[in-house]
């Protein structure tokens, strides 16, 4: 009502502008370059390009209001020509927050009044997954400890040291101090959009500062990681084994599924292996995978 009474009173002496809602949208993105990760970058990119801008792109900023911007996020979360499905929750929170930004950039730059926009968005639905159980934690080191790899430790850096996918496609030889039995995160693995229907892999920090850390190696984890390192020298990717490039999130999530024929999940979602924290926040893939007969017998050769 403040903001809505000052502009009433002539408060806010605008800036003449014939600028689109898409031209300032990208100068707003141009803006943020150098201070955001490239991944996030690229993830505003893809958000702003295929939710915002199929609805607002040829607005002028001068047409720009609350009640109109309010109905045009309403269409952003369920269009009525099916240019992408109903968003959830999440995805209409992050559409709401950019739009806000967007604005709050305009209004800096005095092009548009400031605005407070309030939008309904969809109900969040609760995802719980079960913990692991003590016994199916037991056959799962059970299977790694009969035959370990770096693929399958990976499991266990997820599961007892709550490593995110990126964090453990990041590891190095160089990462792990077997002498003093700590393992450092430093960097993480992502492949992120670069327009035009391409792609490529980054490496960078970890996803937030508190996540670069050092953690304590448990003595069984640690005694399998001895065995495993051999002559490899500290700049050899964990998973790869190479020193040119790191395995990447999706070929690792391939390699956990692998050729799903052989086990007794090919009725769960393919969706339940595109998980982005397929440890942190699926542990049902892991559950399912201990179901299978050949991981109670412990054998299984997508892990090699």
């Amino acid at each position: 009502m403040l903001i809505q009474r000052k502009a009433e009173a002539g408060f806010y002496n605008l800036n003449r502008t014939d600028l689109t809602f898409e031209a300032l949208a990208v100068a707003w993105l141009h803006s943020l370059q150098n201070s955001i990760k490239e991944s996030t970058y690229a993830y505003y990119s893809y958000t702003l390009h295929k939710y915002l801008l199929p609805i607002l792109s040829k607005v002028p900023v001068t047409s720009l209001e609350e009640s109109f911007l309010e109905q045009a996020m309403q269409q952003i979360i369920a269009p009525v020509d099916a240019t992408h499905k109903p968003l959830g929750n999440p995805s209409a929170r992050e559409c709401l927050s950019m739009l806000r930004r967007i604005c709050k950039y305009a209004a800096h730059l005095r092009l548009i009044r400031p605005m407070e926009l309030e939008v309904a968005l969809p109900k969040a639905i609760d995802k719980i997954s079960a913990p692991l159980s003590p016994a199916e934690q037991q056959r799962l080191h059970q299977y790694v400890q009969a035959n370990p790899t770096p693929r399958k430790i990976g499991l266990l850096l997820g599961l007892e040291l709550g490593l995110r996918i990126g964090e453990i496609c990041g590891l190095q030889w160089g990462d792990f101090d077997l002498k003093l039995g700590t393992l450092k995160i430093n960097r993480t693995v992502c492949r992120i959009s670069c327009g035009n229907g391409h792609t490529k892999v980054v490496i960078q920090t970890p996803k937030t500062r508190t996540s670069r850390r050092e953690i304590p190696i448990p003595n069984q984890l640690l005694i399998m990681l001895k065995k495993l390192r051999g002559k490899a020298s500290n700049a050899a990717w964990f998973l790869s084994g190479s020193e040119s490039m790191p395995t990447e999130p999706r070929c690792y999530r391939k390699s956990i599924k692998g050729n799903h024929s052989n086990f007794s999940i090919t009725q769960m979602e393919d969706a339940a292996f595109s998980i982005p924290l397929f440890l942190q926040k699926g542990t049902q893939l892991l559950y399912f995978m201990l179901k299978d007969p050949c991981l109670r017998k412990g054998r299984g050769p997508i892990f090699s």
